[in-house]
């Protein structure tokens, strides 16, 4: 793996790297277990870690080129999952030489180090020993690149990777289908989630497809990404009317998601508490501001 430029646009077309199988929005996912090639070389592999953080489980991603594969999201330490990876690999022709984590929660990372030992592989990054350096280039063969794009945001660690010939980008939990993911304050920040939606937004184009840490895939990115940057500037925007109406900050939350259930509350708190932070921020920038002029 060796450094380079940051992402370029690339929007070369090739039948042989179109979209072939995936799974969409209103769609049953895959049961866990059975892999899926959703473009050429690149295979989903959901993890059996359904729960209410995880939704229908972790998306493990399985990029194969020339003989080497590549890990992405390896999940759980789930016997059969990693059996799964195994098989999955060695059904093509091929050997892991890099595990790739989007960001450092277990969900994702738990099983890094037993799929690096399985296969004498290399982890980037380590988990918790910060970021895979932006526009890193891992080079498979077979005409595959991944590139690195750093997208902080959801953690201070996120990163997403590029796959320009197949026109597919692997978001981890930057970008979700059918919601906002939440931000895990303090670690993760307003103003880097919306500097990350709105890289990737400039970075793709509406036949690129996003694939997710979680759940199904983003068609058409570039107009969703701009719908949800909408999205949470709305939500800004009422939690700092909120506050102008004398809504005390601990009751935020409630007011904000008062059908969230207990399971979730917590992610729902991390993200208010995110917003807050964020006004609070803004605020004294504002003020800065206006004692300098």
């Amino acid at each position: 793996m060796s450094s380079g430029p940051p992402v370029q646009k690339e929007y070369r077309r090739d039948d042989s790297c179109r979209i072939e199988a995936m799974w969409d929005v209103g769609e049953a996912p895959p049961r866990p277990g059975e892999p899926v090639e959703v473009a050429a070389g690149v295979h989903l592999l959901l993890a059996p870690n359904a729960n209410h953080w995880t939704y229908e489980g972790t998306n493990t991603w399985i990029v194969v080129g020339d003989g080497r594969a590549v890990v992405i999201d390896p999940g759980p330490t789930d016997p059969g999952h990693l059996d799964r990876i195994d098989e999955v690999v060695r059904g093509a022709g091929a050997r892991v030489e890099t595990v790739l984590l989007s960001h450092h929660h277990g969900d994702h990372s738990q099983a890094a180090s037993a799929v690096a030992e399985r296969w004498q592989a290399a982890i980037r990054p380590r988990v918790q020993q910060g970021v895979i350096p932006d526009g890193t280039r891992l080079d498979l063969g077979r005409r595959t690149e991944i590139r690195t794009l750093s997208t902080p945001g959801h953690t201070s660690d996120g990163v997403s990777f590029s796959l320009g010939d197949r026109r597919v980008m692997l978001t981890g939990d930057t970008v979700l289908a059918r919601f906002n993911p939440y931000i895990s304050h303090p670690d993760g920040t307003v103003a880097d989630i919306l500097g990350s939606m709105a890289r990737i937004a400039d970075l793709v184009d509406d036949d690129w497809i996003l694939l997710p840490g979680h759940g199904p895939a983003v068609r058409e990115p570039t107009t969703y990404l701009h719908a949800r940057i909408a999205d949470r500037q709305r939500r800004i925007d009422q939690i700092a009317g909120l506050l102008a109406d004398g809504v005390a900050r601990e009751q935020i939350t409630d007011h904000v998601y008062a059908k969230v259930d207990d399971q979730r509350r917590p992610a729902a708190r991390a993200s208010v508490e995110a917003i807050l932070h964020y006004l609070d921020t803004r605020a004294v920038r504002m003020r800065e501001k206006g004692s300098t002029v």
